[in-house]
Parts: C-alpha cells; sequence; structure tokens
C-alpha cells in the first residue's frame, strides 16, 4: 500500500472513574445519563427534598428502573475505576511486570513459615489448618479501595504489616514466651506502598457496579436537593477475583505518615520512603 493517508485504528480513550474528583465526576453525569436524571427528576427532588441515601433509593421515583438504567450507562461510558491497593511487598516491580495476582494461600503460607521459622513446627501448622477454609473462599480476591486517603487514615494496617492473611495467622499464632505480639513482626518485612490501579470495568463484579452507581446517585441527589448527608466520605470497595494486568497499575508511593489501628491509632513514621522503581 502506497502514501501516507493510512492510518492504524486507534483504541477508544481511556474513561476513568475516580472518586476522588468528585466536581469532574458529578458534571460527566449529563453526559451519559441525562436521559435518565432528567431536569424534571432534579426539580422534583429540589421540591421534595428527601434525604438520598444510597443504600436505600426509595427517594428515587421508579428507582429500581432508574438503577439499572443509570448502572448500565455508568458501565458503558467508564472504562475503568480507579483503585488503590494498600500493601507491604517485598518487590515492587513485580507489580510492574505481572499486575496484580490475586491471593494465593499456599504461597503467604510458605512465607509465613518462613518467617516464623524459630516457632515450633506444630504451632505454626496447626494455625494454617484453622485458616485452610478461609485460604479457599479468599482464593485469588484482591481489595483495593477508592481513595488513597482513605487507606492510609483507615486501613494502615494493610500497608504497615502488609496481607491480612498473614496478619490473621499471626494474631493465632499469639504471643512468644518473651511476650512478642507476632503480628508486630510482618513490620520487618518488605515497604509500605500504595498501587494507584485503573481497573478495567469488566474486571469488577456486577454487584459492585451497582454499588458504585447508587454512591454516585446518592452523591446526585444530595447536589440536586441541596441537602447533605451527616456522614464522612467513605470510598467505593472493589474486590476483583480476577488477575489485573501490570498495564492497568498507574502509579506506586510510598506513604511517610499512616494511622495505626494496631496501636491506638498513632502514627506510624515509615522511614522507608522509595523502593528499586522509584525514580
Amino acid at each position: 500500500m502506497q502514501g501516507s493517508n493510512f492510518k492504524q485504528p486507534t483504541e477508544p480513550a481511556h474513561k476513568i472513574f475516580d472518586w476522588r474528583k468528585r466536581r469532574s465526576w458529578l458534571a460527566c453525569i449529563r453526559h451519559y445519563a441525562g436521559h435518565v436524571l432528567t431536569t424534571e427528576l432534579r426539580q422534583h427532588l429540589a421540591q421534595e427534598r428527601p434525604e438520598c441515601w444510597s443504600d436505600n433509593l426509595s427517594w428515587l421515583p421508579d428507582s429500581s428502573y432508574i438503577l439499572a438504567e443509570f448502572t448500565g450507562s455508568l458501565t458503558g461510558y467508564y472504562t475503568h475505576f480507579k483503585g488503590f491497593h494498600g500493601c507491604r511487598p517485598m518487590s515492587v516491580s513485580s507489580y510492574y511486570e505481572h499486575g496484580l495476582l490475586g491471593q494465593k494461600s499456599d504461597l503467604l503460607c510458605d512465607l509465613f513459615r518462613q518467617i516464623f521459622s524459630d516457632v515450633p513446627k506444630e504451632d505454626v501448622e496447626n494455625v494454617i489448618m484453622r485458616f485452610a477454609d478461609r485460604s479457599n473462599s479468599e482464593r485469588g480476591a484482591m481489595w483495593l479501595v477508592g481513595s488513597d486517603t482513605f487507606l492510609v487514615e483507615q486501613c494502615g494496617h494493610y500497608l504497615i504489616q502488609g496481607s491480612e492473611y498473614l496478619m490473621a495467622l499471626a494474631a493465632h499464632l499469639g504471643r512468644s514466651p518473651s511476650g512478642e505480639d507476632y503480628r508486630f513482626r510482618l513490620r520487618q518485612y518488605g515497604i509500605p506502598t500504595i498501587l494507584e490501579v485503573d481497573i478495567p470495568v469488566k474486571l469488577v463484579p456486577g454487584a459492585q457496579q451497582v454499588e458504585v452507581a447508587k454512591m454516585i446517585l446518592s452523591e446526585w441527589g444530595q447536589l440536586a436537593t441541596r441537602r447533605a448527608l451527616p456522614f464522612g466520605d467513605t470510598p467505593p470497595c472493589y474486590v476483583v477475583r480476577q488477575d489485573i494486568p501490570p498495564e492497568c497499575v498507574h502509579d506506586h508511593y510510598h506513604p511517610e505518615r499512616i494511622i495505626d489501628p494496631h496501636r491506638g491509632h498513632r502514627p506510624y513514621v515509615n522511614a522507608l520512603l522509595s523502593c528499586e522503581v522509584c525514580c
């Protein structure tokens, strides 16, 4: 083929729903859901001024229809949901090479055995056996939330001590004869890290897509009624049970101060502020 007019087809632009950017995603609603959240509906809500809860959509006329239509429009418009994953990995580069891989309890149990190799083997194996059912139910699962600030301030133990599964094993292992809390030994391994991940919408389970839609509808309703609800900003949570490819790992960083729920919610000062990936 001669000439320079031929162009390769381009991938559609990514549209990323980022919970932290409330003004932006509220403004976008008219582009994809104006046929559902109409001017007439807004005027009705402004007049009635109901409490626009996310877990009870009775404030919406024909709420089942609106929720279904809005969820479909939302997930048709956005290609990705922005999520943040708190962890304490031994190697951050593995996420950029392999992506986020679902929880593999066998590997975590091997690491647990290494970390607590000085503890009687029988005690270690008994704890692992007690968690056999949980390892099966959580196999392949990954937890992400829509705000990195929420992770630092409310879920700091995932950054400070790492895997929840390892923490649970260590907690049930108890204390050493010298009084050591075995959970805190996990703080000696890895580096506190927040991963910024653009999760493909298709990887987010349908029930969670609906929950995000309800949260957006609640925020939209509060704006329409000018009646804010008296609760803080809790971001959406995503539990993904498929591997997230490496190209979805957008960025990472290592927070300097993290609220420590296992030590009276005092600040934990992280001295590990760079890793092998950091510039």
